[in-house]
């Protein structure tokens, strides 16, 4: 009886797992012309739901059915998307699929194109998107080095171009007045403009911020730049004087007096990217002592006032007062 329990159980997880039953087929529906977004996102979540099944033996098929369909869609069959539409949902879904893929060897012949993809993502889509893709680079980046190596500079190109859009950034968000004294490194953006001015009354509630205009992104790439110099150490001389000066600068930035409360997350996402790229810097203290000596005024001052502007988060208050306490403990204090 129990046997005959436990064979009618494992028939319905199958079942649950693999509704599916043909991926090439079900993977040609995504790229017929007439489809409506809507199907296709359907489609999409058809495939999540199963996703199951490349933890079996029926990975590599699944990947060679259904992986260059999705890098067709997210190159060249949708747009990036400002706004939360079923066109940003079916790429959301498909970049959400591309994350939870198994970093095994059955992956290795496909981690060129899904980085090559997760780059364009993460560079030209929204900061929803552009989040999963951090993950899906960092993941790439850890788990298939030498194979990798060459892609770890342009990841670091683009972190450089965030925080060179910082101050631009910062005034978009808080400063009405401020539009003409700096340009974001990149002014166009496929979802749309963005130069420093806000608009009236503030950021649209419904609008998708773009990832290179973006504090949640900029919050997530110190940990991960600082995990690649440790796996990739020959970067660092090479990007140290580069990164290094944008970074006091960008905590230097004391953001608004008076926030609106329709910005308070805004300004908690500031505070908190400042705080992580003090962390970063503090990081920084123990190897490379000499290039930051010179700007040792700046961040001491920047220190002082994230203590006194930093927002009412445990989290945020905590990485502060950890990061400051290395500080004290260097000749820096």
């Amino acid at each position: 009886m129990r046997s005959q329990l436990q064979s009618g159980e494992l028939q319905e997880d199958k079942k649950k797992m693999i509704p599916i039953q043909n991926f090439d087929q079900h993977a040609r529906k995504f790229l017929e012309p007439e489809l409506p977004m809507q199907n296709r996102y359907q489609l999409a979540t058809e495939v999540r739901d199963s996703l199951e099944i490349v933890h079996t033996s029926e990975y590599l098929n699944f990947l060679k059915s259904y992986f260059r369909v999705f890098s067709s869609i997210l190159m060249q069959h949708t747009k990036p998307q400002g706004t939360d539409s079923a066109e940003h949902k079916l790429r959301n879904v498909i970049i959400e699929i591309l994350n939870r893929l198994p970093h095994s060897e059955v992956l290795r012949p496909f981690v060129q194109e899904l980085l090559r993809v997760a780059m364009h993502v993460l560079t030209t889509d929204n900061e929803e998107n552009g989040l999963i893709c951090l993950r899906i680079i960092f993941d790439l980046l850890r788990n298939f080095r030498p194979t990798l190596e060459p892609e770890v500079q342009p990841f670091l190109d683009f972190v450089r171009t965030i925080y060179q859009n910082f101050k631009a950034t910062v005034n978009y968000f808080f400063d009405d007045s401020s539009g003409n004294d700096s340009q974001l490194a990149t002014s166009q953006h496929p979802i749309g403009y963005i130069g420093p001015q806000r608009p009236p009354g503030g950021p649209n509630p419904g609008q998708l911020n773009p990832s290179t205009r973006s504090f949640k992104i900029v919050t997530e790439c110190p940990l991960i730049v600082m995990f690649l110099f440790n796996l990739y150490s020959h970067y660092v001389q090479s990007n140290i004087p580069l990164l290094l000066p944008l970074m006091v600068n960008a905590i230097s930035i004391p953001g608004p007096q008076h926030v609106p409360p329709n910005l308070k997350n805004h300004y908690v996402e500031l505070k908190g990217a400042q705080v992580k790229t003090v962390s970063f810097l503090t990081y920084l203290l123990r190897s490379f002592a000499d290039s930051i000596r010179s700007h040792e005024d700046s961040i001491s001052k920047s220190i002082v006032n994230l203590l006194v502007t930093c927002p009412d988060s445990v989290s945020i208050r905590k990485e502060l007062l950890v990061a400051t306490r290395h500080v004290l403990a260097t000749d820096f204090r």
